[in-house]
């Protein structure tokens, strides 16, 4: 690895960690910090390529379970936020839309199905979903694609600044 990408994978890394603290001690705009951990993994993939953006995914997942005051954001985050991005990076390589939609929505309601698991083992008892188990989680799909789609404008209004000056990988 180059100087350039440990220098970046490490400021990544630590943006990533500095939001997830923020998510856990402000959890009205914890969705904000996610997105923005998102994001810091994202610039990782675009710059430099897959492999990149998931040696920092790794690297602040290990930091946040250690780190982060409340270990139900660092789970959020290492099961849908910090891995999102490289997956997202995978669907876009060549699928057509409908398959890269599926895949997508597969992995989210995957990883959703895993931190119910998760909640439930820890918590020991059933979350109560005000309005129904169903129309939570579909409402939860919809917020996950408008997530999806604001990950690619942000992409794209990065690439427009040319402030980074990726290589266009992910």
């Amino acid at each position: 690895m180059s100087t350039r990408k440990i220098t970046y994978a490490g400021m990544m890394a630590a943006l990533t960690i500095i939001f997830l603290i923020f998510a856990s001690i402000l959890p009205r705009a914890n969705s904000i910090f996610y997105i923005l951990c998102s994001v810091s993994i994202m610039i990782m993939v675009w710059l430099f390529g897959i492999k990149e953006g998931f040696l920092v995914y790794i690297a602040s997942s290990l930091l946040g379970i250690f780190l982060i005051p409340n270990k139900l954001v660092a789970m959020v985050y290492i099961l849908i936020f910090g891995l999102y991005p490289i997956i997202k990076a995978l669907c876009e390589k060549g699928f057509p839309i409908y398959v890269e939609f599926f895949l997508k929505l597969l992995y989210y309601n995957l990883a959703l199905i895993i931190l119910y698991f998760m909640f439930k083992l820890i918590i020991k008892e059933i979350p109560h979903f005000k309005y129904g188990m169903l129309l939570t989680v579909i409402s939860s799909e919809v917020i996950f694609i408008l997530y999806d789609y604001l990950l690619t404008l942000i992409l794209q209004k990065l690439k427009s600044l040319k402030i980074f000056g990726g290589t266009n990988h992910g």
